[in-house]
């Protein structure tokens, strides 16, 4: 089963496609979707758009999982981070991947155990359990937010 990550953003949107076997979790791909200050706005939602949808395609996730909206002091950026959520949303609905949205600390509860986690503890955490050795922060947390989502789905699974 291969289940996307998404930390949305305007400027760096995080993304990761995890392979689940049994309680064995692989990094098929990971990165960031990035735009840039000088590219016009809707070029800009345009790009994220685009690209993620690419993604999808290639990937073809059997779901998917994104960070609900953290609103910060700075209104003009959480509207920015909002609307590229829009255009996050719209990418999965037009190709039919369901998701689920989960606050950061659910995904920092999950992860380390610890809802108050910072940065650093939550990659380690997604480091040991993926193997790989991600450095940027936006990748790590969209790898955790597909872990989380796909740790969920695997113990509700077992339930069944």
């Amino acid at each position: 089963m291969i289940t996307l990550g998404i930390d949305p953003g305007f400027a760096r949107c995080g993304y990761a496609f995890i392979e689940s076997r049994n309680s064995v979790y692989n990094i098929v791909d990971s990165g960031l979707i990035e735009t840039f200050s000088n590219q016009d706005y809707n070029q800009r939602l345009t790009f994220i758009f685009t690209k993620l949808d690419e993604l999808i395609k290639k990937y073809k996730p059997d779901n998917a999982s994104i960070e609900e909206l953290f609103f910060s002091k700075n209104t003009k950026t959480a509207i920015k981070v909002a609307e590229a959520r829009g255009v996050i949303i719209l990418a999965l609905t037009l190709n039919k991947i369901e998701f689920e949205e989960y606050k950061p600390k659910e995904v920092k509860s999950q992860i380390t155990g610890n809802g108050n986690a910072n940065k650093d503890s939550m990659m380690k955490m997604v480091n040991l359990f993926t193997g790989s050795n991600i450095i940027q922060d936006d990748t790590a947390d969209a790898v955790a937010i597909a872990l989380a989502h796909a740790s969920k789905n695997r113990i509700f699974n077992n339930i069944k």
